[in-house]
C-alpha cells in the first residue's frame, strides 16, 4: 500500500507521468482515486479523466438523472432490420437482430444498448468485444469499461492492438479486428494516446459537476443539522456553572414551546448572546443554483430540463413538444449512430448485408406528429396534395403510410417527379 502512494505522490510532482498503471494493477477506490488525482492534478484528459466522470455517475443525482434517462429512453426503441434495398427483413430471419436480441448470458438488447449508450454518454467512448467460442459457437457480444481500456499503437500512431484490465487487475491483449470502439468527434486533445479517444461530453462540465455536489451537500447538512439553529452564551466575562445554564435552559424551554407561545416575546433578567449556526437567508439562496447546474447539464446533453421537473414557466403542451424534441434530438441520433456501427461492423463479421435502424412507427409520442399531417393533407384537394407531396421526402411520405425508411429516402419526390418528365421523348 505504501508503494501505490509513492507512485500517486510521483504523478503529482511529475504532470508528464500518469497514473494510468495504477488503474491497471489496482482496483476499485484506487482505480478512483487515480483517475480523479490524475484529472485534477496532472491536468491531463481524455483516458485519463474517465474515472472521475463515472464515479460522477454514480455520486452527482444530476449527471445520474439525465444520462440514466437518455441511455435507457434511447435503448429501448424498437429495432428493425432492413437489407440492402431497404425491405424489411423478418425480425426471426435477421442474423444481426438475433445476435442484439440475445448478445450474452446476461444481458438482453436493452440492457446491452443501455450499457454502451451509458460509457459513450458518460465517457464519450464505448467497446464491445465479439467473443467467439470454438467453432464459431457461443458467440457473444461484450461491452468492456472504458476506463479499463488502454489502446496501444507503434511509432506511427496506428493500433496495433488493446490492453483491457479486468476487474482482477489481469490484462487481457485483446486484437483490434474484435472490439467496435464508438466514439464521439475529439478536436481538443492533441495527446498521442488521448486523441484515440473520444471527448467526454461532461469534459466541460466538471465545474458545473462540482458546484452542484457542494451545493447537495449543502443542502444534506442544512436537514441533518436542522433541529439546532444556534446556541445561547452569557454575555459577560463570568462563565455560568453548570447548574445555572440548565436553569436557563428550563426557564427558555418553558416560555417558549407550545403553539400559545408563537409570535411572543421572551424577556430574560440576564445578559445574553445568541449565535446562530444554521444558513443565513444569504446562503440559502445559494442553493437556488440547483436548478441552474441542472439546466447547464440539460444543455450540454440537449436534452430538455423541463422533462426533469424545472418547471418554471412549464405547461402541458411544452412538456409534450419537450418530450418529441428529447426524441429527435437525443433518443434517435444517439441510437442511430450506435445502430449504424453495430450494424457495418456485424454485418462483417457475420457475413450478412443488414442494417439495423430504428422503428419511427413504434414511438408513440411521433405518431400524433404524422398523423396530424395526414388528416392536415386529407382536408386539401387532390391537385394540392400532389404539389405538397412533390415537396416531401420519399421517407416522410412512407412514415405517413407507416412504411420503412428507404436507402436514399431523403430525396425530395419532386426532384425524381421532374428527372423522370425530363427524360421523357417528346
Amino acid at each position: 500500500m505504501a508503494n501505490v502512494f509513492t507512485r500517486i505522490g510521483d504523478a503529482i510532482r511529475n504532470k508528464n507521468h500518469t497514473v494510468n498503471s495504477l488503474t491497471q494493477h489496482n482496483t476499485g477506490s484506487l482505480s478512483l482515486l487515480s483517475g480523479t488525482l490524475s484529472y485534477l492534478f496532472s491536468g491531463k484528459r481524455g483516458r485519463n479523466a474517465f474515472n472521475y466522470f463515472l464515479n460522477s455517475y454514480a455520486t452527482n443525482p444530476l449527471v445520474s438523472m439525465v444520462v440514466s434517462k437518455i441511455a435507457f429512453t434511447s435503448a429501448s426503441i424498437k429495432r428493425i432490420a432492413v437489407d440492402k434495398n431497404g425491405n424489411e427483413i423478418d425480425s426471426n430471419k435477421s442474423k444481426i437482430l438475433e445476435l442484439l436480441n440475445n448478445p450474452n448470458k446476461e444481458q438482453g438488447r436493452i440492457e446491452f444498448y443501455d450499457e454502451i449508450n451509458e460509457y459513450l454518454s458518460l465517457t464519450g467512448n464505448a467497446f464491445i468485444r465479439y467473443v467467439e467460442g470454438i467453432g464459431g459457437f457461443g458467440l457473444e457480444l461484450k461491452v468492456i469499461a472504458s476506463n479499463r481500456v488502454d489502446i496501444v499503437t507503434n511509432k506511427f500512431g496506428f493500433i496495433i492492438h488493446l490492453n483491457y484490465t479486468d476487474f482482477n487487475g489481469v490484462i487481457h491483449k485483446l486484437d483490434a479486428d474484435e472490439i467496435l470502439h464508438i466514439k464521439t468527434s475529439n478536436v481538443v486533445d492533441q495527446d498521442r494516446n488521448n486523441r484515440l479517444f473520444g471527448l467526454s461530453p461532461l469534459d466541460p462540465m466538471k465545474p458545473v459537476i462540482e458546484s452542484s455536489n457542494e451545493k447537495f451537500s449543502a443542502e444534506a447538512s442544512i436537514f441533518k443539522n436542522r433541529g439546532m439553529i444556534g446556541f445561547v452564551s452569557n454575555d459577560t466575562d463570568v462563565p455560568m456553572l453548570e447548574d445555572e445554564r440548565q436553569e436557563a435552559q428550563d426557564s427558555f424551554d418553558r416560555g417558549s414551546g407550545g403553539s400559545s407561545k408563537f409570535n411572543s416575546i421572551f424577556v430574560t433578567n440576564t445578559r445574553l448572546r445568541f449565535v446562530q449556526t444554521g444558513m443565513s437567508p444569504t446562503d440559502l439562496k445559494l442553493l437556488d443554483g440547483i436548478v441552474s447546474s441542472l439546466r447547464l447539464i440539460c444543455a450540454r446533453y440537449s436534452m430538455p430540463s423541463i422533462l426533469f421537473n424545472d418547471t418554471e414557466k412549464s405547461t402541458y403542451n411544452n412538456f409534450e413538444q419537450a418530450i418529441k424534441v428529447s426524441y429527435t434530438d437525443v433518443h434517435i441520433p444517439l441510437a442511430n449512430k450506435v445502430d449504424t456501427a453495430l450494424s457495418a461492423w456485424l454485418s462483417k463479421k457475420l457475413e450478412v448485408e443488414e442494417t439495423i435502424k430504428v422503428d419511427l412507427t413504434s414511438i408513440e409520442v411521433l405518431k400524433s406528429t404524422t398523423n396530424d399531417v395526414a388528416q392536415a393533407l386529407n382536408q386539401l384537394d387532390p391537385k394540392t396534395i400532389e404539389r405538397v407531396v412533390e415537396n416531401m421526402t420519399q421517407d416522410e411520405v412512407r412514415s405517413l403510410a407507416r412504411l420503412g425508411v428507404l436507402p436514399n429516402g431523403t430525396e425530395v419526390i419532386g426532384a425524381k417527379v421532374t428527372t423522370s418528365n425530363e427524360n421523357k421523348q417528346p
